[in-house]
């Protein structure tokens, strides 16, 4: 029976536990959106929404809080003045999940963890690093290919040297076997 077992242990010891989530909702904070497996995107989420919610009452102690959280000021900063007044609008539900798939090697559930409202500018205010999501590419189609040609073979020279090559190697492992 799992009566009272509330959060997820990702097979993690607590400080590992609370430093993924840490670094996961961080990254979150910074990029706008994160790809992760589901397990840790749901507690992520939770996380997430909870203090955004926090940041929204734009107050010192709502600071203080967000900073015991995250121990890094640029990050505390970008919460409160870019991603809250983007969320304005909301009392909750700002972050979704969107399955991506699974994963290759091990079948794990991939999702993609993002902010409903995306602000302007994604990235810290102090690093001045802003992430810009790359734009989709033009497919080109390929152009028809040509009639097959013969492969072009090799130079006469390089071929000899790989023959005299393999024809001493086997004369040397002869000599050593008598």
């Amino acid at each position: 029976m799992r009566h009272r077992r509330a959060n997820k242990h990702f097979n993690r010891d607590t400080n590992h536990r609370k430093m993924l989530v840490r670094n996961l909702v961080r990254a979150l904070v910074e990029q706008g959106e994160i790809t992760t497996t589901e397990a840790k995107a749901k507690a992520v989420k939770q996380w997430a929404d909870r203090l955004i919610s926090t940041a929204q009452g734009d107050e010192l102690h709502a600071r203080r809080l967000l900073h015991r959280f995250f121990g890094k000021r640029d990050v505390v900063n970008t919460l409160v003045e870019r991603i809250a007044p983007a969320m304005s609008k909301r009392k909750s539900g700002f972050s979704r999940i969107v399955r991506l798939g699974k994963r290759r090697g091990d079948n794990v559930e991939m999702v993609k963890l993002s902010l409903v409202e995306q602000p302007k500018e994604t990235g810290t205010l102090k690093s001045g690093k802003t992430y810009k999501k790359p734009a989709k590419k033009a497919v080109k189609k390929a152009a028809p290919k040509k009639a097959a040609s013969k492969p072009k073979a090799k130079p006469a020279k390089k071929a000899a040297a790989k023959s005299t090559k393999k024809n001493t190697k086997k004369s040397t492992k002869k000599a050593k076997s008598k």
